[in-house]
């Protein structure tokens, strides 16, 4: 048998990518390395004397802002819920205290998170002209717009809890390719805002009643999956085909989809394509993802970041209890707190029971009226999400000569712009609808 694709990696993205082309009458066969599909997608289910709790211990929602994501749960038998109201509150940990983000310009000229200086240098961007360069970072670019507090208490805070990375490293132009186009176009933001009236993508945050593996599930019944099928080798075969070599068999396809980490894709495709090797110095941080419950201390709202600046051990934390409904015992409150990333990867190299202490201890100094942690588990993950450092465009080129040289490889992986959920699903159906 001859299949019109494979897919490699049952993560959201390669299982979105199947599912729309198993639809589309295609000959789909998904080959995923671990026991189980859904990628770094994990929802812990845990009953303890008659409680339930349900964790996310990896991506927490789905930002449902593009259309693909909308069509995909329309499609399957899942139960789609939609979080609080309150989600909208967030706050910045700054000298003790959470203070809420603003929302609104005339909340910005109240809000204690920065000095009166730093808000008066907001008419000063105004008259910001475009600067035409390869690329730069986003603290460079912030710093220039909107000076250095602007950078430590919103943006480097905001790069933590988006990307788990560091503002001082982190690529404008494809970390946040949006406002790399706007700044190219307008070179001030405050300009692009009142000419375009919206300059942040809309969207709502969602998940499922039984988190987000629920959509997993769904996808994993309606696709031709292998697992515990580590793909070793890819060939080219005569007639334009492929040989797809992994540890529960040898497959042949007309088109290879790749979904997995950047080394991995580096390992498989240099044999084809030796300058794709490059893609190995991608950089992945370790992440914690801590989940506590606690007797209810009255959370409301999404959570919180930590600035690095503030010396606290951890980047932040969602409140659980308050986001969705039954997630957590009602008398209870829960968070999901996450540690390491790039500014703090020295955290992850303790014992993860040392790294257990340090959320709790950590949360009670943002919470001192915690008395007691009912239940607590970690999930380490070594490798979370990639880096799109300063010069990522020389990996962009890699994957370029590989598209000249290979047509019928796609790489799909989140290392390739959109790292996001609903990015991950519009990229799988895209391809999905070209197979």
């Amino acid at each position: 048998m001859i299949f019109d694709a494979i897919v490699v990696g049952a993560g959201i993205t390669g299982l979105t990518t199947a599912y729309i082309a198993t639809n589309r009458g295609k000959k789909v066969l998904v080959l995923e390395k671990q026991s189980r599909a859904g990628g770094n997608i994990k929802t812990l289910k845990v009953e303890i004397d008659n409680k339930t709790y349900l964790f996310e211990e990896g991506p927490q929602t789905i930002l449902a802002n593009n259309e693909a994501v909308y069509k995909l749960i329309n499609s399957l038998p899942v139960e789609v819920v939609k979080a609080s109201p309150t989600s909208n509150k967030r706050f910045i940990y700054k000298r003790g205290k959470l203070i809420p983000i603003p929302l609104k310009p005339w909340e910005f000229f109240l809000t204690p998170l920065v000095s009166l200086k730093s808000k008066l240098l907001l008419f000063k961007e105004f008259f910001e002209k475009p600067i035409q360069t390869e690329d730069e970072s986003v603290a460079s670019f912030v710093r220039r717009h909107f000076g250095e507090e602007f950078l430590n208490y919103f943006v480097q805070p905001f790069v933590s809890g988006i990307y788990a990375g560091d503002a001082q490293k982190l690529s404008l132009r494809y970390g946040f390719p949006k406002l790399w186009e706007i700044q190219k176009r307008y070179g001030s933001l405050l300009k692009a805002f009142f000419k375009e009236k919206r300059v942040a993508p809309k969207g709502e945050l969602i998940s499922f009643r039984g988190g987000l593996i629920e959509l997993i599930r769904a996808l994993e019944k309606k696709v031709n999956l292998l697992t515990d099928a580590e793909v070793l080798k890819i060939k080219k075969t005569d007639g334009n085909l492929f040989e797809v070599i992994s540890k529960k068999g040898t497959f042949k396809t007309k088109k290879v989809i790749i979904t997995i980490d950047a080394q991995t894709t580096a390992r498989l495709l240099k044999p084809l394509y030796p300058p794709i090797e490059v893609l190995k110095e991608i950089y992945y941080p370790p992440l914690a993802v801590v989940s506590l419950s606690v007797p209810k201390i009255g959370l409301e709202g999404f959570g919180f970041l930590v600035p690095p600046k503030e010396g606290l051990k951890i980047l932040g934390a969602i409140f659980v209890s308050s986001l969705f409904e039954y997630r957590c015992p009602k008398e209870e409150d829960c968070f999901s707190v996450f540690l390491c990333g790039d500014t703090q990867k020295e955290v992850c190299q303790q014992k993860e029971e040392e790294i257990l202490l340090t959320a709790q201890r950590e949360i009670k100094r943002v919470f001192p009226q915690i008395k007691e942690f009912r239940f607590r588990k970690i999930r380490l993950w070594k490798k979370s999400i990639p880096q799109y450092w300063v010069g990522y465009q020389r990996y962009m080129n890699a994957l370029e000569g590989l598209r000249k040289v290979e047509s019928n490889i796609l790489v799909i992986s989140n290392f390739v712009e959109k790292s996001s959920l609903a990015g991950c699903i519009e990229k799988g159906f895209k391809v999905g609808e070209r197979i």
